[in-house]
């Protein structure tokens, strides 16, 4: 049984994940780097493994983000449905046009940063404020108290 320790770690590897995919996405707003595929195609490959459900695939992701409950618990807490599918499509977006930088390649980076953004601020607050769990005798107390 993990400790709560190694639950919470679980929501820093998913706040570097989004930490690592905002600075990627900043540097090609700067100019200072060309896109970094590898970091988009990372996280699209893992947002599409857990949009299909696949077990096999859920467990075997490269990245480190989006492998266990606790972090994909906070990504669906974060974006629903549709706010995965419009990630995913602007990612999309960017690998298509990579290498030509289409006009809008910088907004479509900003609209990312602000999701990824998101999502990082959430999983913080995660592994800073764990959710409380009843202590392992409270269900002895409330037992008790029926009986009386």
């Amino acid at each position: 049984m993990p400790t709560d320790l190694q639950v919470r770690t679980q929501y820093l590897a998913l706040a570097e994940f989004c930490q690592r995919v905002i600075s990627s996405l900043w540097d090609f707003i700067d100019g200072t780097a060309e896109l970094q595929t590898e970091v988009l195609n990372d996280a699209q490959n893992a947002l599409r493994s857990i949009k299909s459900g696949d077990p096999y695939g859920f467990g075997q992701r490269s990245v480190a983000a989006l492998g266990s409950y606790e972090q994909v618990c906070t990504l669906e807490d974060v974006w629903r449905t549709p706010a995965q599918e419009e990630v995913l499509q602007l990612i999309a977006h960017l690998l298509n046009s990579a290498g030509q930088a289409p006009a809008d390649a910088p907004a479509t980076a900003k609209k990312l940063i602000k999701a990824f953004l998101k999502l990082q601020t959430k999983a913080l607050w995660n592994f800073e404020q764990p959710k409380p769990s009843a202590p392992p005798d409270i269900g002895e107390l409330c037992q008790a108290l029926a009986r009386a």
